[in-house]
């Protein structure tokens, strides 16, 4: 058990806290080989806390991996949650503030109802925000059960402030501010604004101020990461979530005036991606708090599974380039490095039971000509068995410096997804390379690059499956509505409005394209159901300024009868029957209805036959006379 500073910390007055972050319950619950390893990391997690006897467990946000965790994941975490936190010691941590400010509810070691031995408090992140009906975030399911004590949600998107949670234990004060995650780029531009608040307690300095947060802090591009000099200079210690590779050293200090403040990055029990920062240590962290100084511990993981990660430059090793076999060379070298980094996993294996013995491994090679390129997967399989990700060991890179640079793209040409996707630091900035890589004559034209980003974001993340329809559905009614109040005739005429309502939609803010897109989805599910009570009720009685038709009104006049009759008066007088005259054709009324849909229908057909016309005539090769 780690001690406190000598005898002059009386554990009376001593915060211990045990913080964690990224803990992604869940993540690839249903691979064979790897499925249990984001729960084991946690089950440790939490027995450091019963270990260190801490006051607080802090969490950093994701504690799942999906914003709708499966029923077997939300069951091991219940699981782990009750086997560890709940129990009979008792909790000597002082809840000052008003608890339905802060957690919505009373906190869980204060409910007569519960014995909590371990409080868990909890915002949440990027993969575990509220999502669905009412905005329910997995984190609220255990926060009602009693589990964990969630803080930092913010509803208030256009101005944000923040309460802190203040904290008693003997002589030390805490006042913990939360903040769970927000879009950076939203965030970014809310400080710049200053309309990010965080309410100070007061200026004695009596106050030890902690802000626990989940954002970007690597710079990922301008306005995409929360740069640390915008935080306020009065907090005393950031725990920073969001970030995998954990940057955590072992300090001892107190805060003095005009210095900044430490920053502790857990990273991620788990390793969500084969990248290089994730193959650094896991750790949590053992923070012990008295009034205004503190000590933090690294606390190494021990039942993480080993990951190593190596680069490697085909350049700089010893291949002759002349050879015929040089594929064959490379796959023996990397052979080679990948069985070197199966030994280098053995001496990471801690030795605790728990820990999973198959390392990860994963190359990036760096080729420089397609004549050093093969067959990855069938490389890959050499090593099933050996490692927990045979189909994933390589990922091969063309060298920059030997790249080929076109100076301009072809038509027919793909782009180089695989380049983008190294370089991309998520799904949207993947997304937005590739389609700003695409020549303009193969660019969206309709569609927004940002709401087809927003989505695919929406989909992943949140797993909301109805997005891209809801999306689709919003874009194509208001190019339709944008069209109907235009007075565009021609395709190029068109081809221009709708370049304006994509430019448009482009431009405006996240909150106004999230409107946009959600009144023109409203509006296309309303003009869907009407058409359906329309064709409905057409098909039951005519339409109210619809004419009945000829051959309709005969029948409904009974003209089998009147033939009967005819028939039956000429035989008895010997006379010939005479079909009776054919009725005049009836004028069809315009009426405003039949306007609209005569432009909505033939109109917009004609249109979209002239321009499939032309795109078919433009690729063509074959010129036809005019004669």
């Amino acid at each position: 058990m780690v001690q406190n500073d000598g005898d002059t910390w009386s554990s009376d007055d001593t915060f211990r806290v045990l913080i964690a972050s990224d803990i992604h319950l869940g993540h690839l619950e249903n691979d064979a080989v790897r499925g249990e390893d984001s729960f084991i990391a946690f089950e440790e997690v939490l027995s450091l806390a019963v270990q260190y006897d801490v006051d607080l467990v802090l969490l950093g946000g994701d504690l799942f991996d999906h914003a709708k965790p499966s029923p077997s994941c939300m069951f091991k975490c219940t699981q782990i949650l009750r086997k560890y936190c709940l129990g009979d010691k008792p909790v000597s941590v002082e809840v000052l503030s008003d608890q339905l400010d802060n957690f919505s509810r009373a906190v869980n070691y204060e409910d007569p109802n519960l014995n909590v031995s371990y409080p868990v408090l909890s915002i949440h992140g990027n993969h575990d925000d509220p999502v669905g009906q009412h905005g329910v975030s997995s984190l609220d399911i255990l926060s009602i059960s009693g589990l964990v004590n969630y803080f930092g949600r913010c509803s208030d998107y256009s101005r944000v402030r923040i309460a802190p949670v203040l904290l008693r234990k003997g002589r030390s004060r805490l006042a913990l501010y939360g903040l769970s995650h927000i879009k950076d780029q939203r965030l970014a531009r809310l400080f710049l604004e200053k309309k990010v608040e965080m309410e100070l307690v007061d200026d004695s300095g009596e106050w030890f101020n902690m802000l626990v947060l989940h954002q970007n802090r690597a710079d990922r591009g301008p306005h995409n990461f929360i740069p640390e000099n915008v935080l306020p200079s009065f907090l005393d210690l950031v725990v920073w979530g969001h970030e995998h590779d954990s940057q955590v050293f072992a300090a001892k200090d107190v805060k003095r005036e005009n210095e900044n403040f430490l920053v502790v990055q857990p990273g991620s029990t788990v390793a969500t991606s084969l990248a290089a920062g994730e193959a650094l240590p896991k750790h949590c962290v053992l923070l012990q708090l008295h009034q205004k100084e503190y000590i933090v511990t690294p606390l190494p993981l021990k039942t993480v599974r080993p990951f190593i990660f190596k680069t490697v430059v085909l350049s700089e090793e010893n291949l002759d380039q002349e050879d015929v076999n040089e594929k064959e060379k490379v796959q023996s070298l990397l052979t080679e490095k990948v069985n070197e980094a199966i030994k280098e996993a053995e001496i990471l294996h801690s030795g605790d039971p728990k820990q999973p013995l198959l390392p990860l491994v994963r190359l990036s090679v760096f080729f420089q000509h397609e004549g050093q390129d093969f067959n990855r997967v069938r490389f890959c399989q050499n090593f099933n068995g050996l490692v927990a990700n045979p189909k994933d060991i390589l990922i091969m890179k063309r060298e920059k410096k030997f790249r080929e640079r076109k100076e301009r793209i072809d038509e027919s040409s793909d782009v180089d997804i695989g380049g983008a996707a190294a370089e991309a630091a998520d799904v949207e900035s993947l997304l937005r390379a590739y389609y700003a890589a695409q020549p303009a004559e193969r660019r969206l034209a309709v569609l927004s690059v940002r709401a087809v980003t927003e989505a695919v974001r929406d989909f992943t993340l949140k797993r909301d499956d109805d997005v891209f329809r809801r999306v689709l559905d919003a874009h194509r009614q208001r190019a339709v509505d944008l069209l109907l109040q235009s007075s565009a005739e021609t395709v190029d005429e068109v081809d221009e409005q709708l370049k304006t309502c994509k430019e448009a939609l482009d431009a405006a803010d996240e909150e106004s394209l999230r409107t946009v897109i959600a009144a023109a989805a409203t509006a296309a599910a309303t003009a869907t159901k009407a058409a359906a009570a329309t064709k409905k009720s057409e098909s039951i009685l005519l339409s109210s300024d619809e004419e009945a038709s000829p051959s309709t009104r005969a029948r409904g006049r009974g003209a089998r009868g009147g033939r009967t009759r005819a028939r039956g008066r000429g035989a008895g007088r010997g006379a010939r029957a005479v079909s009776p005259p054919a009725p005049a054709p009836v004028e069809r009324r315009s009426t405003p209805r039949r306007s609209a849909a005569q432009k909505t229908s033939s109109w917009l057909q004609a249109l979209t036959s002239e321009r499939t016309t032309r795109r078919r005539r433009d690729s063509s090769d074959i010129e036809i006379s005019d004669d």
